[in-house]
């Protein structure tokens, strides 16, 4: 079994969930083996006051050490 890659992924607003999940079946379909690490970005965190729209623990996800 192949080691899975990992990646992180943000659905977004907008079409950004339906863009994602096209991508993600192709990216299944073409066998890639991934270790799929989901945030929360956008509207969603707007309103949670987080006027940024990414909280910081995603943020430093993205951003690396």
């Amino acid at each position: 079994m192949p080691t899975k890659t990992p990646i992180t992924v943000a659905h977004g607003d907008g079409i950004g969930p339906e863009i994602m999940n096209a991508t993600l079946q192709i990216l299944e379909a073409g066998g890639a083996a991934l270790e799929i690490e989901t945030i929360e970005i956008g509207e969603k965190v707007y309103l949670r006051g987080n006027t940024s729209g990414i909280e910081a623990d995603s943020l430093r996800l993205l951003m690396g050490p």
